[in-house]
């Protein structure tokens, strides 16, 4: 009995000292520090599960007792003011927080809806707490957003590019600083304290397509290096890899980032051609070899920041983004079958680009909540590409047709950006200027000789306030945008007003509805201004043209969520309308078919999807499924195309521990513009690996059930439509092999991040490739 004693009071101090540990703090208002009283504050795990909680005292102080060591989320919530969240990591031992700030309900316009998933719902945006399981199956940033499995966020398994459906631009951000995916890809996940799924971006982000911002941590001293490299296994033209190193003294930071992606494959090519000539019609066949595909892109980014408490912040970085393609995609060796003749047809393009660029930037915060951000970005890109095609009758030998074209192109560009932002007890406004200047020369030589030069300035002015109306929370904002561009005797110039709208409203916490309506614009691509003519082979000649108006874009979007701790879904609805659209035309003069782009009468766009994620067993396992369906109108001057597609995407997450699994798969996405209709690729992949804090190793498949990796472009024009295929067998069952490493020293600390960031990489080029 004694000895029974003894045990069970070993027992109960074991399980007494698991338990010991006190979270302590003070609630103050933010916009006068006194002290709030009977605030809630909660105690939740990573995935949002509650534990405990405790009203505040008449000093605003809370207690919570006996909270074992673990990672944990913090929500503060209180009558009239925001919400407030706070990530505890690693616990183990009593900690204090101090005064923690809260902000008056009217301060921010979002309204905050936490779910059974560590997801908040804002008016323009949803914050991410990713899960300590989320964390350990990473290896970097990229991974670590595959796990989270975000609605409309798709992730490239070739090349971890990321996108939106329908291709819209996804801009990355780490502590608000716009960077490469290079830059994402070196990020450590367990420094990442939450993600900011910015998916209804304004005025302020120019109306891009998607933001994801990374809110990590940085460190105080010593330094990192990290390596991400990937390979393929049964076919080694295959590899993406990055290098990444950071060294911090005193209120400094010198960091570095080197992205090495290289290819070396081979691509089949099949086009199908009819030519319907005044007085005659011709239809081609062409039966492609493979033809190998090579590239090289080597991108190196030097920064160093020096940041002065929450004062001011200086960023300096110098980038080089260098691109050697001996062997393009649009390369082919095929034979040409016209009527009763056969053609050899050899079309062979190069090209090597070298953009370097000096972005220095500044942040200062000033009294009374203002802030300041300044951005000014110069940059130099020199191009040079070449074309050779030859057409060669095997059964004639004088009807041969020879094209050689070279362009060497420089253009020069600066852009200067300022943002003001200041907040009120009723909302928060912000305002800005950003204006791009650019000077352009490309020199054609070969089959034509001429000198193009351009000289293009854009300017764009908004405004924008936040704030909220009870329960709806909105945002209005208004901008103006001036285009401009000359071109020896031509000249254009277009202002258009960019006013927007966003709504939000939750209900019960379980459902959130968002409206977003705006107004854009954008100017034409230089290439299609150059006004120039290329030969494109016997029978074609594609050309510029510079009496092109930019475009006036209107878009509104409808979606709502609704998530419980198993299930969630989100509906997305977006209709949208460019006026006066920069599309193709085609027509016969002269003998030859002229391929080139005018402002035509306008073009609809109908995107709905529907995302269903299910988690049967805690985090352990994740599937989502996505059907999605997209209407196409293309109103043209002389002719009008529809296009229905429906499709579906689907994912398969599970992990445990620090193992994971992925498998994703989906049916081609369709797009219609102009004339052309555009048949992506249809993608399936299989990954498992093993995540450490410190080193990775992950396997996987890529296409494993498919014949050949496919794509697929088609041409609706009346008088010389067309079909090209693409496919490689290179990449399908192409296995691949990841392996990551991060050795890190030094203390950490908190840091704010840069907020803008500009680059140019437009060549304006014409190409008489097909």
């Amino acid at each position: 009995m004694k000895r029974l004693s003894i045990i069970s009071g070993v027992l109960f101090l074991c399980t007494s000292l698991m338990a010991a540990n006190k979270i302590t703090g003070k609630i103050i208002d933010e916009s006068n520090n006194q002290h709030i009283e009977y605030a809630n504050v909660s105690l939740l795990t990573q995935d949002s599960t509650f534990i405990t909680g405790v009203a505040t005292d008449n000093g605003g102080g809370f207690q919570l007792k006996e909270v074992n060591d673990g990672d944990y989320i913090l929500c503060i919530s209180c009558v009239g003011y925001e919400n407030s969240y706070l990530s505890i990591r690693n616990l183990q031992a009593n900690l204090n927080l101090g005064e923690l700030p809260l902000s008056p309900d009217n301060v921010m316009l979002e309204g905050v809806t936490v779910t059974a998933s560590p997801i908040i719902k804002k008016t323009d945006r949803q914050i991410i707490l990713p899960t300590e399981m989320q964390t350990k199956a990473a290896s970097n940033g990229v991974s670590l957003l595959r796990n989270l499995q975000l609605s409309r966020i798709l992730i490239n398994p070739i090349d971890n590019s990321i996108t939106i459906p329908g291709g819209d631009n996804v801009q990355l951000r780490i502590n608000g600083v716009e960077v490469t995916q290079a830059e994402i890809i070196a990020i450590r996940p367990t420094d990442v304290i939450r993600i900011e799924y910015i998916d209804n971006p304004g005025a302020r982000y120019g109306n891009a397509g998607a933001v994801l911002n990374y809110i990590v941590k940085r460190r105080e001293s010593g330094g990192s290096i990290s390596a991400d490299l990937t390979n393929g296994v049964s076919d080694t033209g295959y590899g993406e890899h990055n290098l990444a190193a950071k060294y911090h003294f005193n209120k400094s930071e010198l960091s570095t980032t080197v992205y090495w992606g290289q290819r070396d494959l081979k691509w089949t090519r099949e086009n199908y051609e009819s030519f319907h000539f005044p007085e005659a019609y011709q239809e081609n066949r062409e039966v492609g070899e493979p033809t190998k595909v090579k590239y090289d892109n080597l991108n190196f980014n030097l920064n160093y920041s020096y940041q002065d408490n929450d004062k001011q912040l200086l960023n300096i970085a110098l980038r080089n983004q260098y691109s050697d393609t001996p062997s393009s995609m649009s390369d082919r060796i095929s034979t040409l079958y016209e009527g009763d003749t056969s053609y050899s047809i050899s079309d062979l393009s190069t090209s090597k680009v070298v953009i370097p660029s000096l972005d220095i930037y500044y942040q200062r915060n000033l009294k009374n909540k203002q802030t300041i951000y300044a951005d000014i970005v110069a940059s130099y890109l020199d191009s040079k590409n070449e074309r050779t095609f030859i057409q060669k009758a095997l059964n004639n030998a004088n009807n041969d047709t020879d094209i050689y074209s070279e362009t060497k192109g420089e253009k020069y560009s600066i852009i200067g950006e300022g943002i003001y932002e200041k907040q009120f007890s009723t909302g928060k406004f912000t305002g800005g200027i950003k204006h791009t200047q650019a000077y352009l020369q490309n020199r054609y030589s070969g089959n034509i000789e001429n000198k193009i030069t351009m000289n293009t300035a854009e300017t764009y002015l908004f405004a924008e306030y936040q704030s909220k109306i009870k329960a709806l929370n909105y945002t209005v904002g208004i901008g103006a945008m001036r285009t401009y561009n000359s071109q020896e005797q031509y000249s254009s110039e277009k202002y258009i007003v960019k006013p927007s709208l966003s709504l939000s409203y939750s209900i019960n916490g379980k459902w959130f509805f968002r409206y977003n309506g705006y107004v854009s614009g954008y100017a034409p691509s230089l290439s299609d201004l150059n006004d120039i003519s290329q030969a494109m082979d016997k029978y074609q000649i594609r050309k510029g043209n510079p009496d092109l108006k930019s475009v006036t874009f209107y878009a509104n979007t409808l979606s709502a969520s609704w998530q419980s701790k198993y299930v969630s879904v989100d509906l997305f609805g977006r209709y949208s309308y460019d006026n006066k659209p920069i599309m193709e035309n085609t027509y016969y003069e002269d003998g030859y078919f002229v391929r080139t782009t005018e402002n035509h009468k306008g073009f609809h766009r109908i995107n709905l999807e529907t995302a269903i994620q299910i988690r049967p067993y805690k985090e352990y396992i994740s599937i989502k499924i996505t059907p999605f369906l997209n209407r196409y109108i293309s109103y043209g001057n002389t002719y009008t195309h529809t296009h229905t597609n429906a499709g579906l995407r689907g994912s398969l997450m599970a992990m445990y521990k620090n193992w994971v699994l992925m498998a994703e798969m989906n049916t081609s996405n369709h797009t219609l513009w102009g004339e052309t209709l555009t048949k992506e690729e249809k993608l399936h992949t299989i990954m498992a690996g093993y995540n450490t804090e410190k080193w990775s190793l992950s396997a996987g498949v890529l296409n494993p059930f498919t014949k050949k990796y496919e794509q697929e472009i088609e041409n609706l024009s009346k008088s010389a439509p067309y079909r090209q295929l693409a496919y490689s067998k290179n990449l399908r069952l192409l296995f691949m092999v990841n392996a990551s490493f991060s050795l890190d020293f030094g203390k950490k600390r908190n840091s704010q991040g840069r907020r803008i960031n500009n680059r140019d990489t437009d060549t304006g080029i014409l190409s008489g490739s097909k």
